[in-house]
Formats: C-alpha cells, sequence, structure tokens
C-alpha cells in the first residue's frame, strides 16, 4: 500500500503543483486502506512513513526552511490520516463508517496543512490578506478536491472489496 501511495504521488507530480507544495491526488487513499484493515498503529505509523516518502520524493528541501515543516507537514500531516481507524473499528461492515473514516483522516491531515500554512508559511500570503484566511484557501485548494476523489473512490472500492480488506 506504501508502494501504491508512492505510485499515486509520481503520478501526481504530472499536474501542476502549488508553490510552496501540494496538489491534487489519490495518495491518502492506500493509507485509508492500511488503516482499515491494520488498525490505529499500522495506520498512523505507514501515514507517517509515506510522509518521509512524500518528503523524499517531491525533493523538498529542508535548507532555510523552518524545522516544524518535517513535523507538521509530514510526519503529523500524513499520519493523522490514519485516525480514521477510531471510526473503522466500530463496525467494519459499514460503508457509512468506512466513508466517516476516511473523511476524518483526510480532514486531519488538511488540519495539519492549515495549521501549518499559518505557523510556518504565513509570510507568503498577500498583504492584505489574513495569514488564517491565506492558510484555508492554499491548502483547501488541493485538499477539498483531494478529500472529496479519496472518498468517491474509496467507498466505490469499499463496495467491491469488502470481503477482502475485512479478512486482512
Amino acid at each position: 500500500m506504501l508502494a501504491l501511495a508512492v505510485v499515486f504521488q509520481l503520478i501526481a507530480m504530472v499536474i501542476p503543483r502549488q508553490p510552496q507544495g501540494g496538489s491534487i491526488s489519490i495518495t491518502m487513499l492506500p493509507l485509508i486502506i492500511l488503516a482499515y484493515r491494520h488498525g490505529l498503529k499500522v495506520g498512523i505509523l505507514s501515514g507517517m512513513i509515506y510522509g518521509i516518502l512524500d518528503a523524499m520524493i517531491t525533493g523538498f528541501s529542508f535548507v532555510g526552511v523552518h524545522w516544524g515543516v518535517l513535523p507538521l507537514d509530514y510526519l503529523l500531516a500524513f499520519g493523522s490520516i490514519g485516525l480514521g481507524a477510531l471510526i473503522f473499528k466500530i463496525d467494519k461492515r459499514s460503508l457509512k463508517l468506512f466513508i466517516l473514516g476516511t473523511i476524518l483522516g483526510t480532514t486531519m491531515r488538511f488540519f495539519f496543512h492549515f495549521l501549518s500554512g499559518i505557523i510556518l508559511w504565513g509570510e507568503y500570503a498577500p498583504e492584505d490578506q489574513p495569514v488564517v484566511l491565506y492558510s484555508l484557501l492554499y491548502n483547501g485548494s488541493y485538499m477539498v478536491p483531494s478529500i472529496i476523489l479519496t472518498t468517491i473512490i474509496g467507498a466505490a472500492l469499499y463496495v467491491r472489496l469488502k470481503e477482502t480488506m475485512l479478512n486482512a
């Protein structure tokens, strides 16, 4: 699943990226499936490992960047996707709970990028725009479509692969 997330990220790299990073993709879907199949610990750890891989894949240089970028934008943001497992464990046979867990995990990633945008990337906000609004618009421009795509494709796969995913 981590390899599949990397493949999705490589495919997403052909889509124009935001100036400070971020693009529309379904890279979160394999991480959601890992959390669904294997639970909270594996979900969070897999997300954090993927975050490190993402930093390496995108060629992000931490030179001259705030020290908080790695923990906020990579480790916590991608690790938090695994929090969907908190909802999945209630009833793995429920499509509604799968969708809610997916929305929880992907929205938590958005939250950490939003927080990072306020704390670490606020200097890029236009002079007349509040930093909170800048971070919301910047991160929302790629995260909201990614959340929607991940949820729709995940729900479609869940219906088709439910028994396979349950037998992990």
